[in-house]
């Protein structure tokens, strides 16, 4: 299968908390010449989902790091975002709070997304029970950057299909907005019509973050993680992580 990997503006042109609208309103749209090529951000991927986003780029996979991790080592220090999100129960979550004390992999997507989000999601999944991983011990965390279409029912059904376990979280643009910012990743963007009917695509950061049991932020997994990968890295998330 052949497709694209849209890129997301870089954080000089992405929303901050200062400039972001003070509502969950339209997503903005880019500039089409900001939307080509792949994108790095301080060593973090960011992409768009498309219709055709190779998928085929899932069976790939990362290649194997001299440490033999898959998961590419950040060379930056981040931390959980000091922001308060909403669960699905609409019941308050911080994120620097609520997620210390587990290692967490956190992901911003949306439910709409037609081949990025359900990929990661999956691998994570499959590769979970494969491992023999609980979610005890790792949290698993969804953060939709699609406030107008993504309600707490529309989350839960759509991570149901991964594991009931996952964590899904939700607020208004320029909270999640903020959350990307200060993880040095630019906000969603809207990159035109799906095909498929189903409103607009959304272009978003594509990786997953891994953060250690203290907030600290330590590898990321780009789009391309393939089930293997995470087969090899969860149990030494939980064993050097927690």
């Amino acid at each position: 299968m052949t497709g694209r990997i849209d890129a997301v503006p870089s954080p000089a042109t992405a929303h901050r908390p200062g400039s972001a609208p003070s509502r969950s309103g339209p997503l903005p749209r880019p500039r089409p010449r900001l939307l080509t090529g792949m994108l790095i951000v301080l060593g973090l991927l960011a992409s768009g989902c498309g219709p055709a986003s190779s998928t085929s780029l899932a069976a790939e996979g990362l290649p194997r790091q001299s440490d033999g991790w898959h998961g590419i080592q950040l060379e930056i220090e981040r931390t959980l975002p000091d922001v308060t999100l909403l669960t699905t129960d609409d019941e308050p979550f911080i994120l620097a709070e609520e997620l210390r004390g587990d290692p967490t992999l956190l992901f911003f997507g949306y439910t709409s997304c037609p081949d990025i989000c359900p990929v990661h999601l999956a691998a994570i999944a499959s590769a979970m029970n494969t491992a023999g991983i609980s979610y005890d011990d790792l949290d698993v965390v969804f953060v939709s950057v699609d406030p107008e279409r993504d309600d707490p029912e529309r989350i839960d059904e759509y991570l149901s299909n991964f594991s009931s376990r996952m964590t899904g979280l939700h607020e208004q643009l320029p909270i999640v907005a903020d959350a990307l910012s200060q993880l040095d990743l630019p906000g969603p963007v809207v990159e035109g019509p799906d095909p498929r009917g189903e409103g607009d695509l959304i272009g978003h950061p594509a990786q997953v973050i891994g953060f250690d049991a203290n907030g600290e932020a330590q590898r990321v997994w780009p789009f391309g993680a393939r089930r293997s990968d995470w087969v090899n890295d969860l149990p030494r998330i939980v064993e050097e992580w927690s």
